[in-house]
Order: C-alpha cells, then structure tokens, then sequence
C-alpha cells in the first residue's frame, strides 16, 4: 500500500482480523481532486484524482478495524475479530441489551422486517440466543410498542418507547427477561405527554437519563405535535422526581456516562431532520460531555467534545474504563474521553450496513444497525460496567 498507511504494532503480528491503520502525517496533504460528503465515510468516497489514495481507500474500505490512533490497538488487542452473525433487513435494529443472566441479545426492528423503512411503527422485539444464534420474536405481557432504546439494570430491561399514535405516550417500561411480563415506570412529566423517547441512560444509583426526541413524530409514530423542543430529563424512581437537564433545537439521541458519574455524553442529531425525514450536513452533530452534579440532576459546563468524521452518532455507550462507543453508519467510532479524538472504527462491512448501537459483554460486544447484528470478540479491554 501506499505510505497513506503505517505497519501495524509488532504485537498486532498475529491478528486475523483485517486491519489498517491510517497515517494521519501523510493525509495533512492530499495531491491532486479530492471530495467526499460528511455524511459518508472517507474511504467511501470515489471522488479522488489520485490512483494511490484511491487504492490507499478502497483497501480500508475491505477492513474490520481502522486504527487513527495506537491506544485502539491496546483496547482490542490482536485477537479481536468481528462476524455478521444476523443478516437481517436493511431497516433500522436497535436497542441492544446483553442480557447476562440467560446469554441473550435484546434488541428491536423498526417496522415489519422487510417492509417500508419510512414507517417506524413497530411491535418487533427479538432475543437473540448467544449460545445457539438462534433469533426469535418475542411480545411482552402486555405488548411493548415502539420500543426505541435499552439499558439492562439489576436483572431486569429497561425499555423507552415512542408512544403508539394517539393511544400511547411516549413510555419507560421495565421488563423481565425471564417471564416477559412488562411494567410502566414513567408515561408523562407532570402530566405533559413526551414527544417519544429515543434513548436512555442509568447511573449507578439507578437514576435515569431519558432523551425526547421528535423522531417519532417526523416518522408519523406520535400523531400529537411535539409539546416542547427535544430534551434530556433527569428521573430519579426512588422519589419519582422528574426534571429537564438538556434541551436543544436540533434533536435528541443517545446518552451515556462515564464509569465514575462525573460526566454525560450526549450526542445531538439536528442533522437528521425529523420531518419530512431526511438528512442535511448543515444540522448540529455534535458530540457534547457535561459534567454532572452530586445529585445527578444538573447538567453543567458543557463543551464540544467531537464532531463525527462522518454520518452522525446515534447509539452511544461507555466502556468500564471510560471509553466512547458511538454507532456512525459505517461503523461503531471509539473515541478518547480526553481529548476528544476518534482512536479507530470498527466496521460492519460498508455498503448498506449501518451501525446504530452496541452492547457491551465482558470483552466483547454486539453492534445492531441496518442489515443485522455483529460480534466482536475477544476484545483486549474489559467493556462491561460495573452495575
């Protein structure tokens, strides 16, 4: 290859996954045209006079791993690999819960598998067994709707919805994996109806953070207009206090804390107009820290912490030991908590594969997005948190 790439660590010699780690020297200057949108990824774009960087581009365009940085190299470590284990639709799968005590994957499918990818409204929930791959579809007592994010707590799913047209708010439910009986712990902020929930977050005293997006909206789910612009509550079940932390003009979509609940990651996605849907380059796809108060419910300081090389952050979580895990179409970008800095993209394969979200095991993980699910194993770094 070109010098737009360096030779992987000598400790790297007995990978057998694809790798390529990108020489950010050499690409300060580019000879010749060059182009690319900012919705997709460098080595997706075509658009380049030069027959090195063409080629340098169309073999990481072929890899499972794409390193900017060595600190990737010591959280995956040589033995990482990745493998398409459900080919599914090529809609949006989300809300991913590794379910420790039965090895499954929770996860959810936007609309019939197959069927319009315009239309969100959904009753498709799956366990994917990790013993077997075997896929079912399961329905809750009584039925989850819309089911859009997933944080697994103290042996039980807890689940956020959109709401279900006029009939439904916007809800947090808790399911048992086990009986699949399913309860609502939260359905409206003092008696103003969420616009429909996209995510959610738990700390470690099992607070919630829940984003209000109007996603649901722009997709003909929730028929009411948004009440208010998208916004991140604070909801603390021990007291039933709710309040608002976060709110912004572009949209809400994922959330997630550091390991000490210091800090919170919120992504805003104002680039993914909510309606009519589409995407702009022109929208807000920050990727924003806060710090946290003791309380948990006063969110402070914020300041830009990374801006997507491409596409935009949808699902977001962070490791044990504080790293940034961000769904962004092409892959799932990990990023220093730091400096801000993508350290590499671990890829789901390019064309119409999309990383939305990931679940963490305890050194291996599961991304869900357009086209399926993927497993990464045999990762170096511990993922899974401690509660």
């Amino acid at each position: 290859m070109p010098s737009y790439l360096q030779p992987l660590p000598s400790f790297m010699n007995s990978t057998v996954a694809k790798w390529a780690y990108v020489f950010l020297g050499a690409l300060a200057t580019l000879p010749g045209h060059f182009n690319r949108s900012a919705l997709e990824a460098p080595w997706a774009s075509t658009d380049v006079s030069d027959i090195g960087l063409s080629q340098t581009l169309g073999y990481i365009n072929s890899t499972d791993f794409v390193a900017y940085d060595s600190k990737f190299f010591d959280i995956l470590g040589p033995n990482a690999t990745i493998e398409h284990v459900q080919r599914l639709a090529f809609q949006s799968h989300e809300a991913p819960c590794y379910v420790k005590d039965t090895n499954q994957l929770f996860f959810v499918e936007w609309g019939p598998p197959g069927g319009d990818m315009a239309n969100g409204t959904h009753s498709w929930q799956y366990m994917l067994d990790l013993d077997t791959n075997e896929l079912r579809k399961i329905t809750t007592d009584p039925p989850t709707y819309n089911a859009h994010g997933c944080v697994f707590y103290n042996h039980s799913l807890y689940v956020v919805t959109d709401g279900y047209g006029g009939e439904q708010t916007g809800q947090l439910v808790r399911i048992d994996p086990n009986t699949l009986k399913q309860e609502t712990v939260l359905n409206h902020y003092l008696v103003q109806p969420f616009a429909g929930f996209n995510d959610l977050e738990i700390d470690p005293r099992g607070n919630f953070y829940l984003t209000d997006s109007k996603s649901g909206w722009g997709r003909g789910i929730v028929t009411f207009t948004p009440p208010t612009n998208p916004t991140v509550y604070f909801f603390e079940p021990s007291t039933s206090r709710i309040k608002p932390v976060h709110i912004t003009t572009g949209n809400t979509n994922g959330v997630a804390i550091s390991p000490d609940g210091k800090t919170l990651y919120i992504p805003d996605t104002g680039v993914s107009k909510y309606f009519p849907t589409e995407k702009t380059p022109y929208g807000n796809r920050a990727l924003s820290a806060f710090d946290v108060s003791a309380s948990g419910s006063v969110l402070s300081n914020q300041r830009l912490l990374s801006n997507p090389i491409s596409y935009f952050y949808d699902g977001i979580r962070v490791s044990r030991n504080g790293w940034i895990f961000c769904g962004a179409g092409d892959g799932v970008d990990v990023i220093d908590p730091e400096t801000g800095f993508m350290l590499g993209t671990i890829r789901v394969g390019g064309g119409q594969n999309l990383a939305v979200s990931v679940a963490f095991g305890r050194n291996e993980l599961w991304i869900v997005g357009r086209g399926g699910v993927w497993h990464v194993r045999g990762v170096r770094d511990r993922l899974d948190r401690f509660w």
